[in-house]
Order: C-alpha cells, then sequence, then structure tokens
C-alpha cells in the first residue's frame, strides 16, 4: 500500500523476497515514525526534553528510508532502518540510564531483524545485525554509566520506567500485528498464484489428451479403411503407443495432485485399453508391493509407452493355442529405485530374438530406458516359468517431481 502511495514500480525482474522486504521496512519505518512523534509528545509532557533534537534527526531520516525504498536501494534502505534505531536507542540509553528501562526497546527492533531478513537471500545479513545489536547492547551496559551527562529527578525517573516499558511493549506488539497481517498477505498470494499455475498446468494436460485422442481417432479412422492385415497391425501399434501418452495426460489432470501420476490408477487403465484391443482372452495379474506410487511427468510418459509395448508383445507373442495367456506385472520400489517385472506363460524368447528389434520392439524399450536410466533385463527360462520374464529398474524415479496439492 505504501509503496503504492509512493508510486514504486517493479520491474517484472524483481525477485518476490524483494518486493516483501520492501513493505516490511516501509511498514516498520512509518510505525517507527509514529513511535518517535508519541515519544516526543510524552517525554514534553513530562519535562524530559534533552532528546528532542535527536528526535528531529531521526525524523528527517525516516524521509530517507522511503526515498531510498523509491529509488529501489531495498538493502540499504534496511540498513539506514536499523542504523537510525541504534543510534536512537544508544543515545536514549546514555540520557535516560539504564534503570528506565530504555533497552526494552532492543526487544521490537530486533524483532524487526528477524521478520525483515529472516529469509535465505537475506540471512548474512540477518547475522551481521544481530551480532552489531548485541555488541551495541553489551557496550551500553558495561560502559554506558560511565557517559550519562545528566541527573535525572525520581519522579522523572519513575514515569519513565512506566512509560518505557508500557511503550516498548506496545510497540513490540504493533509490529507483531503489522508483520503478522504482511505475512498474511503474503501467504494469500502465493495461495492464489499457486491455484492459477495449477489451473493453467491441468488445462495444459487436458489440451494434450485431446489432441493425442484426435491422433487416435484418425489413426483408427485410416485402420478402419485398410483392407492390409499388416498394416492394420502396424496402425493398432501405433493407437496403443499414442493411447499410452495420452492416458498419462489425462491422469496427470484428473489426480489430486496435477503435474504428477498415480502409477496404480494408470496401470489399471492401460491393461483395460490393452485387453479391449485384443479380445481380453487373457489374464493380467497387477501386483504392486508398495503404497501409493507418484511419477513425475518426466518418468511417466516412458514407463507408460514401455508398458504398453511390454503387454502388448504378451498378447502378440505369447498365445499358445488351447492354452489361456496369464500376464503378471510386479511393481516393487527399493528406496527411490522402480523395479518393473512382467512375465508371461507363453513360449519365451528365442535365442536371438532379443536381437531383433523389428519384431519385439525392444529398441524403443531400450531407448526409453536410456532416456529415463533405467535398465532393461531378460531374464532366462527356467523349468518353472518357460515364458518371458522381463526386468526394468528404474534409478531414482522420483527426480523433477512437481507437486500442486
Amino acid at each position: 500500500m505504501i509503496s503504492n502511495k509512493l508510486g514504486l514500480k517493479w520491474p517484472e525482474s524483481t525477485p518476490e523476497w524483494k518486493e516483501n522486504l520492501v513493505r516490511k521496512v516501509n511498514f516498520l519505518s512509518l510505525i517507527g515514525t509514529l513511535n518517535v512523534i508519541a515519544a516526543f509528545i510524552v517525554f514534553q509532557i513530562i519535562g524530559f526534553q534533552f532528546l528532542n533534537f535527536h528526535l528531529f534527526v531521526v525524523l528527517g531520516l525516516a524521509a530517507t528510508i522511503f526515498l531510498l525504498n523509491y529509488k529501489q536501494k531495498f538493502i540499504l534502505a534496511s540498513y539506514l532502518f536499523f542504523a537510525i534505531g541504534i543510534y536512537l536507542l544508544g543515545v536514549a540509553t546514555i540520557y535516560m540510564r539504564l534503570e528506565s528501562n530504555v533497552l526494552m526497546y532492543f526487544f521490537p527492533l530486533t524483532l524487526s531483524i528477524v521478520q525483515i531478513y529472516g529469509r535465505r537471500e537475506t540471512f548474512a545479513h540477518l547475522i551481521t545485525w544481530c551480532t552489531i545489536y548485541f555488541l551495541t547492547i553489551g557496550f551500553l551496559v558495561v560502559f554506558g554509566p560511565n557517559y550519562y551527562p545528566i541527573k535525572i529527578p525520581d519522579t522523572t525517573m519513575d514515569a519513565l520506567k512506566v512509560f518505557n516499558g508500557l511503550f516498548a511493549f506496545f510497540c513490540g506488539l504493533m509490529q507483531i500485528t503489522v508483520i503478522t497481517w504482511l505475512n498474511i498477505r503474503q501467504e494469500e498470494q502465493i495461495r492464489n498464484i499457486i491455484d492459477e499455475k495449477r489451473l493453467l498446468l491441468a488445462e495444459l494436460y487436458h489440451r494434450v489428451k485431446n489432441n493425442l485422442n484426435i491422433v487416435t481417432s484418425l489413426i483408427n479412422i485410416k485402420k478402419n479403411n485398410s483392407d492390409s492385415q499388416e498394416v492394420i497391425d502396424a496402425l493398432e501399434d501405433c493407437r496403443g503407443r499414442v493411447y499410452s501418452m495420452a492416458l498419462v495426460h489425462q491422469q496427470m489432470y484428473s489426480g489430486s495432485k496435477v503435474g504428477n501420476l498415480n502409477m496404480m490408477n494408470y496401470m489399471v487403465e492401460l491393461i483395460r485399453n490393452v485387453e479391449h484391443a485384443f479380445g481380453g482372452n487373457a489374464d493380467v495379474i497387477l501386483e504392486v508391493d508398495s503404497g501409493e506410487l507418484i511419477l513425475p511427468i518426466s518418468k511417466a510418459v516412458p514407463i507408460g509407452l514401455i508398458m504398453n509395448e511390454l503387454i502388448t508383445n504378451s498378447y502378440k507373442h505369447a498365445t499358445i493355442p488351447y492354452k489361456k495367456l496369464i500376464v503378471k506385472i510386479h511393481v516393487s520400489q527399493l528406496g527411490n529405485s522402480l523395479q518393473i517385472e512382467v512375465t508371461d506363460n507363453g513360449p519365451g524368447i528365442k535365442a536371438g530374438k532379443e536381437e531383433n528389434p523389428s519384431k519385439l520392439g525392444f529398441e524403443l524399450i531400450r531407448s526409453l530406458c536410456e532416456q529415463i536410466d533405467a535398465s532393461f533385463m531378460i531374464g532366462k527360462k527356467t523349468a518353472e516359468n518357460p515364458g518371458t520374464n522381463i526386468q526394468i529398474k528404474i534409478i531414482d524415479y522420483t527426480e523433477k517431481a512437481q507437486l500442486f496439492v
């Protein structure tokens, strides 16, 4: 509000923390100015006029703080604010003496330091000023009594004790109230920004999903108008791959955490789509040895394509006449790694076939595994399991996750 009244224009590149720092310094400077004026009036009433000159100096310097903020000298303005505080409290301690409770004003001033500099970008300034204030208080306590220039009557000292105690408490309470109000405003702004970005991100995923669905529809049209079984099979493979990507984006915006994929929900929908495409003449068993598995977008699309390829290959190449196909998908979490194992009860992969990517799509699978830093291994046949066994391990699958709750 004060910045707006001063006509302060923020450059687009100004970090949010600088804007908040200026708001806090402006508000605290305004409060300090009002406190100095109130102190001046009270001192005139009780007949303590030794600080009049210093109070006028402080009022003049306070205007400089607003000017520095207007000129976008943010850190310098905050330094001047705290330097004024040290100057005023130092002079007040010398004139009013320690027994007048004047040191209590250091509490709200120290609170201001924490509120203004209490963040990562300005932490060094916080340490600097806390150290300066600590040394200043120590100096005033140890050496201050040697420099008392005046003798204060007992009646005036009693009035100063009451005034300083109550006024220091009032200043601290006012600062806490103002800073809390500013923090609430800042939190509301952050929430609005997050909600806006969440909405935009959901809309982005929704539009991508719609575009991929259009591509799927075009493939279906072409497939239905083709008389070549080879072309139909090739188009069906393309349709399944496009659908696996579209499903990722659908799950991304429809879940409670926009920008992340719930793997369990995704796998259920993907299996349902493959079953529908091949007639549902097999049992697909999904086992997940973990709680909620959340994938970031950087991992979700490649993993979706890999799983679509593996399940489709089992349907196409593992079917044995008069024997029901069973496909087992086992997903387990090992620390930050994700292990996926796909097995079936088919005839298995013949020797040398894994080197022929044109038939089984291993070239695509290997390429996607390299993209997400995953290992890809084909298990050996055993008497208990003569079918295909493929194991994929994704290292640090949670990397670059973006959570918008």
